[in-house]
Parts: C-alpha cells; structure tokens; sequence
C-alpha cells in the first residue's frame, strides 16, 4: 500500500535549508554542535557540486560521442545514398541500350522496339589509301615483242604504278527479328577494282591493251546476305551467302586484319564467299562449322580459272557446282574465343592459343556458254597442223580438295599467325575467261566435215597441285604502336598444263589469238613476299592508321597478279609495293 507523506517528510526531505533553519531556533545549549553540523553540511554540499559537476562533464563527453557516431552513421548513409544513385543511374544508362530506349548508340547506331524483340544496327567501313607499285622491267622490255613468249604482254606493263584509292566503303545492317535467337546481316561494298578483259597480239598489234570498262567502276556489290537462328546448346543455323568456314585468312575481318587487309596467299587460296546453308557449334574449347553451298570462289591461280566457280549472288541457273562441302574445326588451348577475333594482341591482353583446320570439296561440270559452244581441247587428235582437237566438255568435271591447318597465339602485346594450304584440282574444263565468242574461227581450212569452230576453249589440264604458307607477326612497342612482319610464299607443286600449252603456240593461222589467252599462266613460277610495317591504333581498330611495305625478290607470274594486296606480274626480281592506309569504322 502506498504511504502518504506527512508535512514533516516534505519539509525535512523536501527542502534541506528547512533543516538548518530549524537548528537555528533550538536552544543555545545546541548552538555549537549546530555550527559543526552546518560545516559538514556545507563540506557535503561541494562535494556534491563537484560530483555533479564531473557527472556533467562526462554526459557531455557522452552526447559528444554519441552526437560523433551520429554524424558517423549519416555520413556513412548519405554515402550508401550516392552509390544508390549512382547504381541506379549506371542501370538507366544500360537499359537506354536495351528494351528502354529504340535508338541510340552501342557501340554503334540502333533502332529497336520498346520490348527489344526487334533490332537493327547500322554500321559501315571506310578505308582509303595509298598505293605505290615499282616493278623493274617491263614485259615488253625483258621478253620482246616477237616469239611464242609473246604472251606476257597482256600483263600490265608499266614499270610504276601510284595513286589514291578507296578498297573499302562498306555499309552493314545487321540484327535480330522477333527474338535475339534469330538474327541477320546485309552488308554491301562499293567495288573498285573494275572487271579486266585482257586482248593481245603479236609485233605492233594492239596486244597488251587493258580493257576496264567504267560502267562497272564503283559498282555495289553484295558481300553478306544471311538469317541465322540459335537452336540451343551452342548450334546455330545459317542460310545465304556468307564466307565460307576454312582458313584463318578469310575467318577474320578485314577490319581486323594486322596488315587492314587479307594476305595475298589468302586471297588466291582461301574460299571467299558463296550462298548455301550453314550448321555452326560454339562450345568452351572448340568451335566448328560446316556448310554445303554452290562451291568456292575459284581464285587460285587468279585469271586462270581451274574450277570455273564465281557463286557469289549468282542465280541458281549459274551454279556450276554440282556439290561442295566446307567445314572448320578449331581448339582453342587458351583465353577466350573474342580475343581470336581479331589478327592483333594488344598490351594486357591475357595469353591464348588456338589451332584451326580446314577442308573443301567440290565437284561439277563446266556449263559457262549458253549457246553450247562451249570446248574442250585435247591432244588426241590435230586441230591444224600438230595442234590440239577440239571436242564438247560437257562431260568434263572439275574436282576440287582443299586443305589447310593454322595456329594463332596471343601473348598480350605481340602475337603470331601461321597458315599453310594445300589445293588438289582435277581440272577436267579450265579456261580462261572471256567472251566466249568464236576466236580462231572454223578450224585451220580445209575444215574436215562438221568441224566445230573454235570459240573461247576450256582446257583438260588433269590435276593440278598448290601450296601456300602465310605468317604474320606483330609487337606492341607503345600501348597504340604496333610493328609487323609477314612473309607469304604460293607455288605450283604438282601437274602440267600440257593440253594448255598446245594452245600456248605461236599464233599462227593453226590457233589465232588463244597464244593471249592462255599462255600467260602456264609457267607460273613460286611467289615469295615479305612484308614489313606498322600500325597506330588512334581509336583501337575503329580508327587506326597503318602503313606496309611489300618486296618480291623473284620473278611473279601473272597467275600471281593481286590487285588487292597491290602485286602486279613481273618478267624480273624485285618488285616493291608501298601502301599507307587509314580505316574507320562506324
């Protein structure tokens, strides 16, 4: 139960001045003992305020700390507050990249749909450069214009050639449709090398004149044109025309490339581009691709054409393979497969390798002449006197294997690529492009009865055999300055072109005119190119300048010729190329 106070409680608890002034009234006889009680009182009291006042001096150091741990934890939330922001800003900026935004920038322009089912990026390549082309003689000078090896004169016969020009104006569209899973690319280029039709002669006729008609100077040509769609567990399918899976040469990109351009061994070895259906496979380490299309693009030995098969964007009446068969297999030992997308290892890059195989077959009949005067000759019996026969080809098949191994390692500030080939060609129909009109006329009079006239003939050379090595090195000696190296080296191991050079005879009245058509490319003799230069990576490969010098130390055929890569036939050694060439992507 709770106890009332009584009014001596309050007066005596209450107040304690109540108590000193109560000792005051009593009797004097208690005066003294009431002195000494107020001295202790008064003693008591200090020590209370000095009590009281070190208790306040410690709440103050008390508040102090916790007023310290307070603006602590609000600084330590405003912080939490700002890498909020931050990472929800950093979120906003990613997804205007993604289903937030329907245009803008990613490494590229785009357009897409609010949901991201559907995408279009817009890109392109420019790439101009200078040329300079130093061959030491000219056919004219070193063979004559008289004999059976009057021939070479329909090669390009001045001794310098220099200038400006554009190998590279490209415009890419590239996507996906209804889902990432299924995606496309169409991707054209402005041509500027013009269609070459080579005439000839003999003595002061108008033999090596260099037709280039301007109608198809410049022209767009179609490079990429295919749908591709992923069916789950790394495979995906593709359909058009795309570069065919073989060598490392045409793997990677121009863009891409250490020197801004293919090598000359991978252009007249590689596959090129062709239209067909395609089944690819990427895992952790390796990755292949296997296609079947309406074969190669046949620029083995350039204007001689041992195959015949020129598919790119070529109606199907065209196809003048029956089948072809293309696949790659890569392994990669190290790093990861971006890093080989590319022919260059910056600094910091972190170590790889990967081996690369390849192989092609195909096989059909020569059907180039639609009013079937189309010919095969060869030497069973005399077309004039000891000439070759002329007979149909439409029998006549054109077989072709191709082979070829590379490895590319990456060391983070240098790299190297190798690449070998090898081409077996059983060539039942060769030819060298032309008109296919009526050359040398009816056969040498008196013509025998149905004697055919002789058009533009196809030749049953047998097998043919080539082999190509190509390596390339490159070393970072600042993190945007690279120097390179290459060497590439092309001969013909294996075969004869005996039936050829049966129409390689003197131009007489047995076989007029076919001297300028085939004789060029019957001794073709080994190609060896070193290469040497540098690159300036202004902007990594989206804007670099770079700079190669190209030396021939022997004598290149016109099966040789490479107007992409600047190497023109020579009759002599030491032929030299320059070329400076600035490239921005976009």
């Amino acid at each position: 139960m709770r106890r009332m106070r009584t009014r001596w409680d309050v007066v005596t608890r209450g107040c304690p001045i109540g108590l000193i002034g109560l000792a005051l009234t009593t009797s004097p006889a208690s005066a003294q003992d009431a002195s000494v009680g107020l001295d202790e009182m008064a003693a008591r009291l200090a020590e209370l305020e000095r009590n009281n006042q070190a208790l306040q001096t410690r709440v103050n150091e008390l508040e102090a700390e916790e007023g310290g741990e307070w603006l602590t934890e609000t600084r330590a939330t405003e912080i939490r507050g700002i890498v909020t922001d931050v990472l929800a800003d950093a979120e906003t900026r990613s997804s205007l990249q993604t289903s937030s935004m329907t245009a803008g920038w990613d490494d590229g322009f785009f357009l897409q749909s609010p949901d991201g089912r559907f995408r279009l990026n817009v890109g392109g390549m420019l790439q101009t450069r200078y040329m300079y082309s130093h061959i030491n003689e000219s056919w004219n000078q070193s063979v004559g214009t008289a004999g059976a090896q009057g021939w070479y004169l329909q090669t390009d016969d001045v001794v310098r050639r220099y200038g400006f020009d554009i190998p590279y104006a490209r415009i890419d569209f590239t996507g996906h449709m209804f889902s990432p899973d299924t995606k496309f690319r169409v991707m054209g280029q402005y041509q500027n090398v013009r269609e070459s039709v080579l005439s000839g002669g003999i003595g002061n006729s108008t033999f090596g004149i260099l037709s280039q008609p301007s109608s198809v100077s410049g022209s767009f040509v179609l490079q990429d044109a295919w749908i591709s769609h992923e069916l789950g567990s790394g495979f995906t399918a593709r359909i058009g025309q795309f570069k065919l899976p073989f060598d490392l040469g045409w793997e990677v990109a121009i863009p891409n490339q250490i020197t801004g351009d293919r090598s000359t061994v991978a252009y007249h070895f590689g596959l090129g581009r062709s239209q067909g259906v395609e089944l690819g496979y990427v895992g952790d380490g390796f990755r292949t691709r296997v296609a079947i299309s309406d074969g190669a693009n046949d620029n083995l030995l350039g204007g001689y054409k041992l195959v015949g098969t020129e598919p790119m964007n070529s109606p199907y009446t065209f196809t003048q393979a029956e089948f072809a068969f293309s696949g790659r297999f890569e392994w990669k030992l190290a790093g990861g497969w971006s890093d080989f997308d590319r022919l260059t290892s910056p600094p910091g890059e972190e170590f790889g390798a990967v081996l690369g195989f390849g192989a092609h077959w195909q096989q059909g009949k020569l059907n180039l002449n639609p009013l079937d005067n189309n010919l095969t000759v060869s030497t069973s019996q005399p077309f004039g006197p000891g000439g070759p026969s002329v007979q149909r080809s439409e029998n006549n098949y054109n077989s072709w294997i191709g082979l070829t191994a590379d490895a590319t390692v990456n060391f983070g500030g240098a790299n190297i690529a190798a690449s070998f080939y090898y081409h077996n060609v059983d060539s039942g129909a060769s030819y060298v492009p032309g008109s296919f009109e009526i050359i040398g006329g009816q056969v040498a009079p008196p013509s025998p009865p149905g004697a055919q006239p002789v058009g533009n003939p196809s030749v049953d050379v047998g097998t043919i055999e080539m082999a190509g090595v190509s390596v390339y090195g490159g070393l970072y000696v600042t993190p945007t300055v690279e120097l390179l190296a290459g060497v590439d080296w092309m001969d013909v191991i294996g075969g004869s072109f005996g039936a050829a050079n049966n129409l390689a005879g003197p131009a007489d009245a047995t076989s007029p005119r076919l001297t300028a058509r085939y004789g060029a490319y019957l001794t073709t003799k080994e190609m060896l190119a070193l290469t040497f230069g540098g690159t300036w990576y202004i902007d990594g490969e989206d804007l670099k300048l770079g700079i190669t010098g190209t030396y021939l130390p022997t004598e290149v055929s016109p099966a040789w010729n490479t107007p992409e890569t600047g190497i023109r036939p020579t009759p002599v050694a030491d032929e030299f190329v320059l070329r400076a060439y600035v490239q921005l992507l976009f």
